[in-house]
């Protein structure tokens, strides 16, 4: 054979196999990018994913918080039923109903219509009971929430359980103001009453003794209102 024949097999050759060792790069670099591709794609969907899942237990905690605080404030206005401050409240210029002392203290007593009397009177029982055993109170209120909410205690996590119990424990004692500050603005009305004609109590020097006198003496008036200690 030729040298010159030669010499062209064997660049056809060499060309041969370039062109087929061109081929094989490629189609690695091909699969290595596709593979990148794929893994940005997994790396993305699995990012979706979590976010999505975070994006729904938000829902959700939102979901539960609503409906607890509506329960929580539906029930304190059951209790505020119960306690007997409901009965005293008056309708407003404003048309809101508030609490008026002055249209309940007439004289120096205390007045009521039969069906006030008597709802002021339980509740203020009810209320000392109630909040004489604050642990038994607050099992009952959570009882009643979480069954006005219609949500289970399991369902709340960590983050939940505490932001609910901090919200229950304000409204119950929100409502124990509540009863306390109507019990002691009709024992203040009647001080005012009484300091203003302070004849039926005995002459004395000491004004602060006449004072604490007559504050005693109209929380006794309330306490006897209710046939039950009036709220600390």
């Amino acid at each position: 054979m030729a040298t010159s024949t030669q010499r062209a097999l064997t660049r056809l050759i060499r060309k041969e196999a370039s062109s087929a060792a061109t081929t094989d790069d490629l189609q690695g670099l091909l699969l290595q990018v596709v593979f990148a591709l794929l893994m940005i794609f997994m790396i993305a969907y699995f990012i979706f994913v979590e976010q999505q899942k975070k994006v729904r237990a938000e829902e959700v905690m939102a979901l539960n918080r609503q409906k607890l605080t509506l329960a929580i404030e539906k029930v304190a206005e059951a209790r505020r039923v119960r306690y007997g401050i409901n009965a005293l409240l008056v309708q407003g210029v404003d048309g809101k109903r508030v609490f008026d002392p002055d249209t309940i203290v007439v004289g120096s007593s205390i007045s009521l219509a039969p069906a006030a009397k008597s709802a002021f009177a339980q509740g203020g029982q009810q209320a000392f009971a109630d909040y004489g055993d604050r642990p038994a109170t607050a099992a009952a209120w959570r009882t009643e929430v979480f069954a006005e909410a219609d949500v289970q205690p399991s369902a709340l996590n960590e983050e939940e359980t505490a932001w609910f119990e901090t919200a229950l424990a304000t409204e119950i004692e929100n409502v124990r103001l509540d009863v306390r500050g109507v019990q002691r603005a009709l024992a203040a009305r009647l001080q005012r009453q009484w300091i203003s004609d302070s004849s039926a109590f005995d002459d004395t020097a000491d004004p602060r003794t006449l004072a604490e006198r007559i504050k005693q003496k109209s929380l006794q008036a309330v306490a006897t209102e209710i046939g039950s200690e009036v709220l600390p």
